[in-house]
């Protein structure tokens, strides 16, 4: 079930301008990190592994600080391209920023470290582990909205929750890719609590042993949008592991 809301109560906030302009490409900087082939990380979003996994299918970044924002970058989804013959197919890519790339990403103004995987793919054909040994290369990017096909909204529980407190990471939303506000209820409740963005994607609220799963969820994005993730979470859920909900934003 998908309920649709445009008035919330956990953020009061003017909804901000989209960082990157929709409607042509800008210069950036791209660069890659780990294995050759590998997914990068989901680390500092929160996400760990799941990067390895469809939808990412190691379709990632890094981003530097004007890309990374503290966190209010984990989502969000971009393409990139190069055009440095006879390596690059001059083709876009789409990428979605699961991580932070600090220091001296933050010496150009943007810059994607993408996974070994994402930067192979912007080449020409047979030109992947060639583009790979430069090491870096000029690109062109432009912010798209996130589309993840048929996967649902999903809540990665944190390793750390206890009966006094719970968070779990948000992945996979659809559109904007980011959240403003996120709201927790527990089993046969209808008072739904705010939950405080943590850090990257993790969402976090303090509880007490009687507020039990299975939990459902209100989702605000950035664009006042909003979804209803219905007992998205149950009762016996396991710290670590990934549950689905039937919803997304759009659809």
């Amino acid at each position: 079930m998908c309920l649709f809301i445009n008035s919330f109560s956990c953020s009061n906030q003017t909804l901000p301008a989209k960082t990157s302009n929709l409607a042509g490409f800008k210069p950036a900087l791209a660069t890659w990190y780990g294995d050759r082939h590998g997914a990068g990380s989901g680390g500092a979003c929160g996400w760990a592994n799941d990067v390895k996994s469809a939808p990412f299918s190691a379709m990632i970044a890094a981003g530097n600080a004007n890309l990374f924002l503290e966190g209010k970058g984990c989502g969000t989804c971009y393409q990139v391209l190069c055009t440095k013959e006879p390596y690059c197919s001059k083709n876009p890519i789409t990428v979605t920023v699961t991580d932070e790339c600090p220091g001296e990403c933050n010496k150009v103004p943007f810059a994607f470290d993408l996974s070994g995987t994402a930067f192979g793919a912007m080449s020409s054909p047979g030109q992947a582990d060639n583009l790979r040994n430069l090491g870096q290369v000029n690109i062109q990017y432009r912010r798209v909205a996130c589309n993840y096909g048929s996967t649902k909204i999903a809540f990665k529980i944190d390793p750390k929750v206890n009966p006094y407190w719970f968070a779990m990471a948000v992945e996979f939303c659809e559109g904007d890719g980011g959240l403003d506000a996120v709201e927790v209820a527990a089993n046969g409740s209808q008072e739904f609590r705010c939950m405080e963005n943590i850090w990257g994607a993790v969402w976090a609220v303090s509880i007490d042993p009687s507020f039990r799963g299975p939990f459902s969820f209100r989702l605000f994005s950035r664009k006042n949008e909003g979804v209803v993730a219905l007992k998205a979470i149950p009762y016996s859920f396991v710290p670590g592991q990934t549950y689905y909900s039937h919803v997304n934003f759009g659809v």
